[in-house]
């Protein structure tokens, strides 16, 4: 069984602790293995890339590495970094922010 995380891919998030602490970002993919995401952004580290092709360089490329998720909170408009709550409206389940109760 896969593990349930409150944030999604493409959610907008803050790092709340690390060398990058402080840096926003989208979700670029979820490890639910390794309980890790990848930031848009942030968190770069250095990997030397083969040349793939004639257009294709070679060369020490920066890409974006996996944090755990525990580093990082979803962002509401309102309020900055927050927590994730959830309503029930009807039959739909929506995740709305501890703080302000707005939807995310």
């Amino acid at each position: 069984m896969q593990k349930k995380f409150k944030i999604r891919k493409d959610d907008l998030v803050e790092i709340i602790a690390g060398k990058d602490k402080g840096k926003r970002g989208n979700i670029l993919s979820i490890d639910r293995k390794k309980d890790r995401v990848i930031v848009s952004g942030c968190n770069l580290a250095k990997k030397a890339m083969k040349k793939q092709s004639e257009q294709d360089r070679g060369g020490i490329a920066e890409i974006e590495a996996p944090l755990h998720i525990s580093n990082v909170a979803l962002v509401c408009k309102k309020c900055g970094p927050t927590k994730v709550g959830y309503k029930i409206d009807g039959d739909k389940k929506i995740r709305v922010c501890r703080k302000c109760g707005d939807t995310l």
